[in-house]
C-alpha cells in the first residue's frame, strides 16, 4: 500500500488558527487544511481504513463537532464508511453530515476522542479512474448552528492504478456483475475470496484453484455486495456486484 499526504497548501494551518481542535492519525501525523489522503487499495480489512483522533485544544471549555462530507469526484458515497461520534454510516450522499445536524458531538477540555473513528472508503470503482472524497471537520457553539473558525477540508482519494505493475494484477474474470443465482467466474491462478454486505461484514468466502467457477448467491438477500479477491502473490481485486 502507498500512502501520499499532499500538502495542497502551505498557509493550511493559518487557515484554521481560530479552530480549537486537532485532528491526528492514529501514528500522531497532523492533519491539516488541504490534505490530500491518497490509497492505492480500498475495502474493509485494508490499510485503506484511515483511523482518525480529534483533540480539544481548548484549554477552558468543551468545542462541539461535526463532520460533514462535502463533494466527491467519479464517486458517489456509495461503500463508503464513515464512523464518527459514537456512530457508523455507509453509503453516503453529499451533504451528509454525522452527528445529523443540528447535533453536535461534544468533547471535553483536554479529551481526545477514543478509537474506533474511520474513513473508509470500499468502492473499487472501474478500476482506472481516481475517487475523491471531500470532508470537512466543523466546530460550533454548543446550539449546533453557530461555527466556529474555518472547517478543515481535506480529500480521502483512491487511486487504483498508483503503483500498479504486472505482479499486483489477480488473472480472474467476473462473467456478470448482476447476479440471481451463481456468479460466474473464470479463475486463472488460485485466489481466495471474500464478500462483503454494505455495513463490512463477511458474508461469503471461498478458495479457488483455476477454470471456471460457479458461486452460489441465492442465499444472499438482495442488495449490492463487494467481492475482493486475492492471489498467492498477495494482489488484490475487488468488484462490486448486484444480487437480484
Amino acid at each position: 500500500m502507498k500512502l501520499k499526504l499532499l500538502l495542497l497548501t502551505l498557509m493550511g494551518s493559518v487557515a484554521i488558527a481560530n479552530a480549537q481542535y486537532t485532528v491526528t492519525d492514529i501514528n500522531g501525523n497532523e492533519l491539516n487544511n488541504g490534505d490530500v489522503l491518497e490509497f492505492d487499495v480500498q475495502g474493509y480489512g485494508t490499510e485503506a481504513n484511515w483511523e482518525f483522533f480529534v483533540t480539544n485544544d481548548n484549554p477552558s471549555e468543551t468545542i462541539y463537532t461535526r463532520i460533514e462530507f462535502v463533494d466527491a469526484v467519479n464517486a458517489t458515497g456509495e461503500f463508503f464508511e464513515l464512523c464518527y461520534a459514537l456512530q457508523c454510516y455507509t453509503d453516503l450522499s453529499v451533504g451528509f453530515t454525522i452527528p445529523t445536524a443540528p447535533e453536535v458531538f461534544p468533547i471535553a477540555v483536554g479529551e481526545t476522542t477514543g478509537q474506533g473513528n474511520h474513513f473508509l472508503n470500499a468502492d473499487p470503482g472501474n478500476g482506472t479512474d481516481t475517487l475523491d472524497y471531500i470532508f470537512a471537520f466543523h466546530q460550533y457553539e454548543a446550539d449546533g448552528v453557530t461555527e466556529i473558525g474555518t472547517p478543515l477540508t481535506f480529500t480521502y482519494r483512491y487511486s487504483p492504478t498508483l503503483g500498479v505493475n504486472e505482479n499486483t494484477v489477480v488473472n480472474l474474470k467476473v462473467q456478470s456483475t448482476v447476479v440471481t443465482d451463481q456468479l460466474v467466474l473464470d479463475v486463472n491462478e488460485p485466489v481466495s475470496m471474500l464478500v462483503y454486505d454494505l455495513r463490512g461484514r463477511i458474508v461469503k468466502q471461498a478458495r479457488f484453484e483455476t477454470g471456471r467457477q460457479e458461486v452460489n448467491m441465492s442465499d444472499l438477500s438482495a442488495q449490492a455486495y463487494i467481492v475482493q479477491f486475492q492471489n498467492e502473490k498477495g494482489a488484490t481485486q475487488t468488484t462490486k456486484i448486484v444480487v437480484q
